[in-house]
């Protein structure tokens, strides 16, 4: 008897040790192990509402959208007024593109939680999305009445209509969310997605800027900033961003800071083969974990070689760079990578190998002023003055308005124009003549 009253009370205790387990994935948001676990304890026992509520947040979170709606209709199913499954449902469908369903999950929220701020601003962000602004405005403001959250929904109305293209609407949104004392950092965050989405780089540049002046700690909005650094081809602004949030040691693992206090530790090489790490750890971001902390170590072991000038750190540094080469970037991308080969091995007295570096860091990158500058170096170095100075001289040509400002230009402006007029007196002997040839390379 006492054996069997053992095994009885084993086998209890092992869906409440699921549980526990699931509980705290799902509280660290590791949410393929929070999946996993609910999933193990859902085939042990029967589970409750709250236990495939939180399984469906976290099927969420994978982006695997038919299974968390069985899951949170499983949950409403188990308790017909569970507030929050409905609002997680009507999330779900919502991203299937089921807009009336997700609007009646939300309206079914409000008749349980009438007092409840979220579904009035997961309402108005829907209605916003199907362009019903009329609607989104008498919900927002029920909003306003019920939260002490003030301005943040007009900021997901503003989000919607940026993502429908409508940005002259959203930028109304904005400035009726900053009015009515939405928190400073989601008015920067979105602000910037508006500049981003009027392809004014430098405005977006500024407001992701002032949002990490707001939540420095805060891991989504450094990657954010990465992201457009990476994008843009400004790639050691980038490594600097990233490396807020990771670091890579000597062993390749990977620290990954996944919010203000906590963090990951996970293999460089298991972060590659996984191009949804990023949703895994840390949600919904627009980033490829892999990809980022190549390019930290890449600048860390640039770094190193730069100080000791050891052929071993060299070594090292190249095959950092060749793993980021082969990772298939952009052509901005590729054109700064090269650029930062050939300038080490320029400045190591390699003119031929940085030559042909240089020279392909040019031809994927034309429009980039340093890659400009740097290959034009070689050229002098290499005895071609006339193509050096064309060189120099592209390398002074103003930024477009909106593009960003890279501020690791060296020697500056001033200097390189100084270099320029110099080459050009060599060449050509008139001085005054190098403005009407800067205008004939236009």
């Amino acid at each position: 008897m006492f054996r069997l009253l053992a095994v009885l009370a084993l086998a209890a205790a092992q869906p409440a040790a699921l549980e526990r387990q699931a509980y705290r994935a799902y509280q660290s948001r590791e949410w393929a192990a929070a999946a996993r676990l609910y999933e193990s304890l859902h085939a042990a026992a029967p589970g409750s509402d709250a236990t495939y509520d939180n399984l469906g947040v976290a099927l969420i979170n994978l982006a695997r959208w038919e299974q968390a709606e069985r899951a949170l209709e499983k949950a409403v199913t188990l308790n017909p007024r569970h507030r929050w499954a409905y609002n997680h449902l009507g999330f779900v469908y919502r991203e299937q593109g089921r807009h009336e369903e997700a609007a009646e999950m939300f309206r079914r929220q409000i008749e349980i939680s009438p007092k409840d701020p979220y579904a009035y601003r997961n309402l108005a962000g829907l209605y916003a999305r199907l362009g019903r602004l009329d609607e989104a405005d008498r919900t927002a403001a029920a909003h306003e009445r019920r939260t002490y959250e003030r301005g943040a929904v007009y900021i997901d109305i503003a989000c919607q209509l940026i993502s429908l293209n409508r940005a002259e609407q959203a930028k109304k949104y904005l400035e009726e969310a900053e009015r009515a004392g939405a928190g400073r950092a989601l008015v920067a965050q979105e602000t910037a997605h508006y500049f981003l989405s009027t392809g004014d780089q430098r405005g977006a540049e500024q407001q992701y800027l002032l949002s990490l002046e707001y939540q420095p700690y805060e891991p989504a909005v450094a990657l954010r900033l990465a992201m457009l650094y990476f994008n843009t081809g400004n790639l050691d602004q980038a490594a600097a961003a990233f490396a807020r949030v990771l670091s890579v040691d000597q062993r390749d693992q990977v620290t990954i800071r996944t919010s203000a206090s906590a963090s990951r530790i996970v293999p460089l090489a298991e972060l590659r083969q996984d191009a949804g790490a990023a949703r895994t750890l840390l949600g919904d971001m627009p980033v490829e974990l892999g990809r980022a902390a190549l390019l930290v170590r890449l600048e860390s072991r640039r770094k190193l070689y730069t100080e000791s000038r050891s052929v071993p750190l060299l070594v090292w540094f190249r095959a950092a760079w060749q793993e980021l080469v082969d990772s298939k970037l952009s052509p901005e991308a590729e054109g700064w990578a090269r650029d930062a080969l050939g300038w080490l091995l320029l400045e190591d007295g390699q003119t031929a190998a940085a030559r042909a570096e240089l020279e392909r860091a040019h031809v994927l990158a034309p429009g980039r002023r340093m890659i400009a500058y740097h290959f034009g170096v070689a050229l002098e170095k290499s005895g071609e003055l006339e193509k050096a100075l064309d060189l120099y001289t592209r390398s002074l040509e103003p930024l477009p308005d909106k593009a960003i400002d890279c501020a690791c230009e060296q020697p500056d402006l001033a200097a390189r124009e100084k270099i320029a007029r110099s080459l050009h007196v060599r060449l050509k002997g008139e001085e005054a003549d190098f403005e009407a040839f800067r205008r004939a390379l236009r």
